[in-house]
């Protein structure tokens, strides 16, 4: 299952840093007021997130089989890999940028690569977390739980002001 997601994650991150790739080849004079917009977007969605609006969806697993849960670890992956790139677009487009740069395909790839292992890690890391320290993790949890939207909310506005900067220090 745990591979799975891994490949959910794969997904977005080829799609993702295909259309950096592609975007920054056709819109290279413009790249920078582009990425600025992101970065006003992820502001828009962390104030929506820290006012309580809600952006979620959910999955009906009414009579759940091999093939659902393989499907639901699919998913997983790519919902884990969106909401990680929402959180890290800052350090994923220095990453992209980075492998724009690189002087051979190869070694661009192997950029792409490293940060992939790093956010497959990661998610290994948690599934290894919630598997072996459930009851000790949910004590803790739910503490939190309440809070993590506007936590997220919060994360996104310095994320967005940050790609923002980030980009008028270019200029």
């Amino acid at each position: 299952m745990a591979l799975l997601s891994i490949l959910g994650i794969l997904v977005v991150y080829a799609i993702a840093g295909g259309l950096i790739i592609v975007a920054a080849q056709v819109l290279k004079g413009y790249l920078k007021w582009i990425t600025m917009g992101m970065g006003v977007a992820l502001i828009m969605v962390g104030t929506f997130m820290v006012a309580g609006k809600d952006f979620s969806f959910s999955i009906n697993m009414n009579n759940p089989s091999n093939q659902t849960e393989a499907v639901e670890a699919f998913m997983f992956g790519i919902a884990y890999a969106i909401g990680a790139l929402g959180c890290l677009f800052p350090l994923f487009l220095v990453v992209a940028t980075q492998a724009l740069a690189a002087p051979s395909l190869w070694l661009g790839a192997s950029y792409i690569g490293a940060y992939f292992i790093g956010i497959s890690g990661m998610m290994i890391g948690i599934i290894l977390l919630s598997t072996f320290a459930k009851n000790w993790l949910m004590k803790y949890l739910r503490k939190i739980l309440p809070h993590m939207e506007s936590l997220t909310g919060c994360l996104l506005i310095l994320a967005g002001a940050y790609v923002i900067y980030y980009q008028f220090a270019l200029i």
